[in-house]
């Protein structure tokens, strides 16, 4: 195995100031695992600002935890001190024994010479997830979000948690809520968008993670749909769409909260077959309450929203609007995400799978769209400038006219015309 050239150069220049040196953690890993790396980390026994003084260009990006990032050759190489240095343990071992898992315990000199105190390749042989000593405990005593961190080593990677490891996580799962959601939402995106998501997903429910990263899809575990068309509970239907979907963030998100809304919407009739209806509209609700909790950003949360509330799109009977108006809303970006989360929708169910109905809106709005028809308040033949010169004032007002303007457009494209439109919007506003 070799490092890169800027890399090696590093550690040389460090080594030549008397100070060790050596790549660490994921890049290893990946390496040894004959992947290629997507940054590379160097772990020295230098002092922060004894890194900043050695190396012309630096960024202290985390000095408070002793990293700082150094630019070699134009690319970044994030070096860290060895972690015990402050108690005074300056050396490769402890630093390695503080690490999360011993698959990220691993170091390599410029050479290509291994350390390895704590047995990281033969887990990573044996595909196990463990902490180096098995000290689970202290390591995510120091930062709960490992115990995330874990089961994404074990979904993206395709191994197993050691036992040491789930016992620490159900004894300390409650110490997720002292992590803040930007780094918990930025590790459920990486499960999420693993090979296997679904698995991810078990694991967070096995391991009393989930009720802390999602709370909101609790109701669904085990919530019997008594329906013929599905042969799952709600929960386990939506992890078989979630399996379903492409890695695509927005689709898989959908995957999951496209039937959140239907544990509070469920009602059974005569014959004891249960029935959801307008599910996807308080889907939509508990979407966005739950998006934002997460601070996901505002694109995100309006498209993903969006694919949940229309996901029900594909039969005519509960199109809420004309396709016109159904393309309009979804936006035509995201229509390629619609038909993903629908078909995924149709697998995640009981067999046998019909996509005709799916078929026939895919072929119709494709149709629709090659007639070139005004679609977005953009398309209108007027604009806020127009009604301004009419004598309306900008405002939410201006807003609701224009969006009703593009409604009467969409059942009458030919109304799509100044004139007509300007005429329209002095009678509803006089």
């Amino acid at each position: 195995m070799i490092l890169p050239p800027n890399v090696r150069k590093v550690i040389d220049i460090l080594n030549d100031h008397n100070r060790e040196a050596f790549a660490v953690g994921g890049c290893v890993r990946d390496l040894l695992m004959e992947k290629p790396p997507t940054d590379y980390d160097v772990a020295t026994s230098a002092l922060p600002q004894e890194i900043m003084t050695i190396f012309p260009k630096t960024v202290p990006v985390g000095i408070g935890h002793g990293t700082v990032m150094v630019m070699m050759d134009g690319v970044p190489v994030e070096v860290s001190t060895f972690k015990g240095i402050i108690e005074g343990q300056p050396d490769l071992y402890e630093d390695l024994r503080r690490r999360d898992f011993t698959i990220n315990a691993i170091a390599m000199d410029e050479n290509g010479v291994i350390h390895d105190p704590f047995g990281g390749r033969k887990d990573l042989k044996e595909q196990i997830v463990r902490s180096p000593l098995n000290q689970s405990m202290e390591r995510f005593q120091e930062d709960p979000l490992r115990m995330l961190r874990a089961i994404r080593f074990a979904v993206g990677l395709d191994f197993s948690l050691h036992p040491t490891v789930t016992e620490a996580i159900l004894d300390l799962h409650d110490l997720l809520a002292k992590v803040s959601v930007e780094r918990i939402r930025d590790e459920f995106n990486r499960i999420l968008l693993s090979d296997h998501p679904s698995r991810g997903m078990e694991l967070l429910l096995a391991n009393d993670l989930l009720v802390h990263v999602l709370p909101e899809a609790m109701p669904m575990v085990n919530f019997d749909q008594h329906n013929k068309n599905h042969d799952k509970d709600v929960f386990q239907h939506a992890l078989a769409v979630l399996e379903a979907s492409p890695p695509r963030l927005k689709v898989r998100l959908a995957a999951l909260f496209h039937d959140i809304g239907k544990p509070a919407t469920f009602t059974q009739d005569a014959d004891g077959v249960g029935h959801f209806y307008g599910h996807h509209l308080k889907g939509q609700e508990m979407t966005r309450s739950s998006l934002e909790r997460l601070k996901y950003d505002n694109k995100t949360i309006e498209d993903v929203t969006t694919l949940v509330g229309a996901h029900m799109t594909r039969f005519a009977r509960l199109r809420d609007a004309n396709l016109k108006k159904l393309i309009s809303q979804v936006g035509k970006d995201n229509l390629t995400d619609l038909y993903d989360l629908q078909k995924a929708d149709i697998l995640g169910s009981a067999p046998p799978f019909d996509f005709s109905s799916l078929d026939k809106m895919q072929t119709e709005i494709e149709q629709t769209l090659s007639e070139n028809l005004p679609r977005t308040i953009h398309d209108l033949a007027i604009n806020g400038q127009d009604l301004i010169e009419i004598g309306i004032s900008p405002g939410p007002a201006m807003g609701k006219l224009l969006q009703h303007l593009l409604e009467v457009v969409l059942e009458d494209p030919q109304k799509n015309d100044r004139t007509t439109l300007l005429q329209l919007s002095i009678e509803l506003c006089h």
